[in-house]
């Protein structure tokens, strides 16, 4: 018999289940299934399950806790976790006793012999050894309407409520002698067993009230929000005490383990049997105030598949999935969409044809069991019929209903009980069978590389069409309709063809290499489908529209297809049973370059295992009742379209790790990781203990990511090169009925600068740089300074040096022959008319060696360094007014600035030559000259009145003349800019402009 302290601690949490049962539907645990119709998987000490486990309970974020000898472990459905406190923070012992998941978010645990934690995310909180309820053996934990916690043990009775704990007494109607349990049903009412009374404390009240007898009863529970008693006969229900109404409260939305457990479609379950796991189907909604247990209990253990034979515990969590702890693992029951259906081992190959009761016939190769068997939604086992002991590649029937069954060796109807063997057409052979459909009052058969074949009136006729060469080589599918219906071939090359009474059309697959060979064709309820190995077609706007899904290979290997009355179609095919929803389809065939959406149910969904690609055909029927039949690889399973999913739960995420450098650091709390961290790794998770397969990540990290990542099922994620600064990591959580996180999970986490990171030191870098910058322009600007002045030196050195050699040579030369002519001249007399001419060459001679002295004095004017370059040109124009006629007049605007060296001289030997050109050529009366010393320019003006020149001339120079073309080149070397404006008898302007940079000396 069960103790009932051991029974009870799951009352509240089954007070939920069958709460949350009568809100909203959800997957739950259907009464009509047997256990081995459940989908089942088992977890061991290989994954991690820790042994013997005590207590289980599920938090509100979907985490499963497990308590026992090897202390607190959590499983998020992917990895088991053990559980520790932070340092300094430890627990009382490596036990747990029972742990409590309340509203919250908490987690209770009471440890063995003594000790009560709390836990809230990663913070535990230690209940201090004053307390009473410390230093005391907790046997049971429970949480009441009201948020209040109460925990015991034989004889001692506690609650915890704002904030303090308070023993519960005599002044509360509790005698405390033997005490055994709590549980709180739908109207708030807390009751207990003390002494073998039942207790019942309702809502508000303080003090409980004695309703009854609980002894030999084998444990309490809650069902529909009424409290009942389990005895080993029968169940009794307890009066209500309260008239407050029976309301699904959130802060009892928790679930706990329990030997014995109701769940929310009336199975009765416990691992007290005495081995493995057992199941009681109740009469289901309970009526009275009594239920009798009769009949005996189903099993399932370890040669089933269970972990263990030893059952600890069991737990409903929220989605209605059934948990079982055995002392050597960890197991899951759930109501997955495709229900199997139980098939006999060694068998393969399943032909299915629909049965008027709902169920289905089914024909499959088998060397050690019989062929044939019936299946029906609500049996256990299948039921073998009489048939013929030979391979059969399809199944189904005539106009009459009755079944035939086609394969290699033979034909086979049955009519009643009775088996009549049909022969094969000759020259068929042991062909395989693609499909079988009524045709009168007998059957056409396609056979492979036989043709399209009609049986009828006793005998075999090739079908001839209209049009078509016999035997026709294809698929074949029939809609019921007037006359003989309508009948559907599927073509080799891609054809399609029609035909209905005497009338045939052709159809074409768009892009027929898309979908491959056609293998099987659907009639449909609404419009026709083919299949091909590599995808599926629709008859749309007078051609098949081949299917572009977003998961391209799901429509791959499709054997088999139905439309339900809803509209919806259903493909079977390797990946699974696709699911179509018509208005899917229907925005599809609007708009053929979205993907068309589709679901897909796989393994984890029931599905035995992908379709058979070729035979037997079709995979797929649809019962009487709407049940959808399937045939896999591995078995059978069957679906009801009106129930294939149920309310599904917003998984909770949660970032379970950061790692950096090597270190592990507590998530929640903002994070400061050291200095020149540049990789680092996250790890997330969320809790989804039905499918954790499905669940589905996306993150981003500010600064960094300017969208949301995909992670797909990844639940770890790093970076690299971060830089310092501040950054927060987003990660939201996504299950497999596309339900996100109600909440991102948040991480904050800072990376300081090191010394050379900061912004002072980047500045400082930046002004390092530039003053750098400025350096080498410095250096620069110096070194073209020297380079010049070395040129000019070497320049003014050779000029020097042409100086000496014109005066030591030429002029002293011509000063020689003046004197010879002179001296020869005085040797004439006065009135020779020779002497006269003589005198005047001689005058002539004298102004042009006058002149060529000035041109090599010029060369030499560089050595007059320190004088005023405009006092200087003054005292030339000086010289030239006494040659020439004309007034000079020297203007100086601003402050005079001494001038670089090779300016000065570049500037006199432009403006000598300009003055030159004023004097000689021009004849001008009046001669100005401007010098404006600017902040940023150097301007100089000469003006004059003379003659002036073409306008051509002034832009080019005379051809054959240096003069004008010598002061552009050197107003180009200074990089300045020289104009010369004239016009006949206009006079002359020399302009020239430089930067005040370039020309002033510093």
């Amino acid at each position: 018999m069960l103790s009932l302290s051991a029974c009870r601690a799951i009352g509240a949490a089954l007070l939920i289940a069958t709460l949350l049962a009568l809100a909203v539907p959800a997957r739950a645990l259907d009464q009509s299934l047997a256990l081995s119709q459940f989908h089942h998987r088992a977890w061991t000490a290989a994954d991690g399950v820790p042994m013997e486990t005590w207590t289980m309970a599920q938090t509100p974020d979907g985490l499963l806790w497990m308590g026992g000898p090897n202390g607190l472990t959590r499983f998020d459905g992917v990895r088991f976790e053990r559980f520790s406190p932070a340092r300094p923070e430890a627990f009382p012992s490596g036990t747990v006793a029972k742990v409590l998941a309340t509203s919250n978010g908490d987690l209770w645990a009471a440890f063995f012999p003594r000790g009560l934690v709390r836990i809230r995310g990663e913070q535990v909180w230690r209940v201090p050894a004053a307390e009473a309820v410390a230093t005391a053996r907790i046997r049971f934990i429970a949480e009441d309407a009201d948020g209040a916690v109460w925990a015991g043990g034989a004889t001692e009775l506690f609650r915890f409520d704002n904030g303090r704990w308070e023993r519960i007494g005599a002044s509360w109607g509790v005698e405390g002698r033997a005490i055994d349990g709590v549980v709180v049903d739908g109207r708030g009412t807390v009751w207990l067993c003390d002494n073998d009374k039942l207790l019942g404390l309702p809502q508000g009240e303080t003090r409980f009230r004695a309703v009854g007898d609980c002894k030999e009863a084998t444990s309490l529970q809650v069902l529909r929000g009424e409290a009942w008693l389990v005895f080993a006969g029968e169940m009794r229900k307890a009066p209500a005490l309260s008239r407050l109404p029976i309301a699904r409260d959130t802060r009892l939305s928790t679930r706990r383990g329990s030997s014995t457990v109701v769940d929310r479609d009336g199975n009765l379950w416990t691992v007290f049997c005495p081995a493995g796991l057992c199941r009681r189907r109740l009469p289901w909604p309970l009526e009275g105030d009594r239920v009798p247990l009769t009949g005996d209990h189903e099993r399932y253990a370890a040669p089933e598949g269970l972990s263990g034979d030893f059952g600890m515990m069991i737990l409903e969590d929220a989605e209605g999935s059934l948990w079982v702890a055995t002392k050597t693992g960890l197991d899951r029951f759930r109501r997955a969409p495709l229900v199997a259906t139980p098939m006999p081992r060694a068998t393969s190959n399943f032909a299915l044809a629909p049965d008027a009761d709902g169920g289905v016939t089914v024909a499959a190769f088998s060397p050690v069991a019989s062929t044939v068997w019936h299946l029906s939604g609500s049996a256990s086992k299948a039921e073998p019929l009489p048939a013929p002991g030979a391979q059969i590649t399809a199944a189904g029937r005539d106009r009459r209903g009755r079944l035939w069954l086609v394969g290699p060796a033979g034909l086979w109807r049955r009519d009643g009980a009775r088996w009549e063997e049909i022969p094969r057409p000759s020259g068929v052979g042991e062909r395989w069978i693609s499909g079988i459909v009524p045709y009168g009052d007998g059957v056409m058969v396609a056979f492979q590389r036989g043709g399209v074949q009609t049986w009828e009136d006793g005998r075999w006729q090739p079908l001839a069409l209209p049009g078509e060469t016999s035997p026709l080589e294809a698929s074949v599918a029939w809609a019921d309709g007037p006359g003989k219906g309508v009948y559907w071939f599927g073509l080799k090359e891609g054809q399609v063809l029609r035909w209905s009474g005497d009338r045939v059309r052709r159809f074409p697959v768009t892009r027929p290499g898309s979908i491959g060979e056609v293998l099987h064709v659907y009639a449909g309820r609404s419009r026709p489908l083919v299949a091909g190995e590599r995808g599926v077609a629709i008859l749309w706007d007078g051609r098949f529209v081949p299917l572009a899904a977003e998961v391209p290979e799901a429509l791959a290997g499709v054997s088999g297809i139905a439309e339900t009355a809803t509209g919806d179609l259903w493909l079977n095919g390797r990946k699974g049973a696709v699911h179509v929803r018509r208005e899917d389809l229907r925005a599809y065939l609007n708009d053929p370059l979205q993907p068309l959406k589709i679901e897909v149910l796989d393994t984890l969904d029931g599905h035995p295992g992908g379709a058979t690609a070729f035979w037997p055909q079709p995979s797929v029927v649809e019962g009487e009742d709407g049940r959808l039949w399937f045939a896999g690889t591995t078995g059978v399973a069957w679906l009801d379209p009106a129930r294939l999913r149920g309310t599904p739960v917003a998984p909770v995420v949660r970032i379970t790790g950061l790692r950096a450098h090597g270190v592990e650091y507590a998530p929640g709390a903002p994070v400061t990781l050291p200095k020149n961290t540049e990789m680092m790794e996250l790890r997330f998770s969320a809790a989804n203990l039905a499918m954790p397969e499905r669940v589905r990540f996306r993150y981003r990290l500010d600064g960094i990511d300017t969208r949301w990542r995909e992670a797909g099922v990844r639940r770890e994620t790093g970076y690299n090169s971060l830089g310092p600064g501040s950054y927060r990591f987003h990660v939201l959580a996504i299950n497999g009925d596309g339900v996100a996180s109600d909440e991102e999970a948040i991480q904050d986490f800072v990376i300081p600068a090191a010394w050379y990171q900061t912004v002072v030191f980047q500045l400082l870098c930046v002004a390092a740089a530039i003053a750098l910058i400025w350096a080498l322009h410095r250096l620069r600007l110096k070194q073209a300074a020297r380079r010049a002045r070395e040129k000019m030196r070497t320049r003014m050195a050779e000029r020097d040096r042409i100086a000496r050699e014109l005066h030591d040579t030429l002029l002293q030369g011509v000063q020689g022959l003046i004197l010879r002519f002179e001296a020869h001249s005085a040797q004439l007399p006065s009135e020779h008319p020779v002497r006269a001419a003589i005198d005047a060459d001689l005058v002539m001679a004298d102004d042009v060696l006058d002149e060529s002295r000035r041109r090599v004095m010029s060369l030499r004017g560089a050595a007059q360094v320190g004088t005023s370059l405009p006092r200087a040109l003054e005292d030339i124009a000086s010289q030239l007014a006494r040659d020439y006629d004309g007034e000079f007049r020297l203007e100086v605007d601003g402050r005079e600035r001494p001038l670089r060296p090779e300016v000065r001289d570049e500037l006199r030997l432009i403006f000598g030559e300009a003055l030159l050109n004023a004097f000689r050529h021009a004849r001008a009366n009046r001669i100005t000259m401007t010098w404006r010393f600017g902040w940023w320019r150097l301007r100089i003006e000469l003006r004059d009145d003379g003659s002036g020149m073409p306008v051509d001339l002034a832009a080019t120079g005379k051809h054959g003349h240096m003069g004008l073309a010598s002061m552009r080149e050197r107003a180009q070397t200074l990089g300045a800019t020289l104009k010369i404006e004239s016009a006949p008898e206009k006079g002359t302007t020399v302009s020239l402009t430089m930067r005040a940079s370039k020309a002033y000396a510093r």
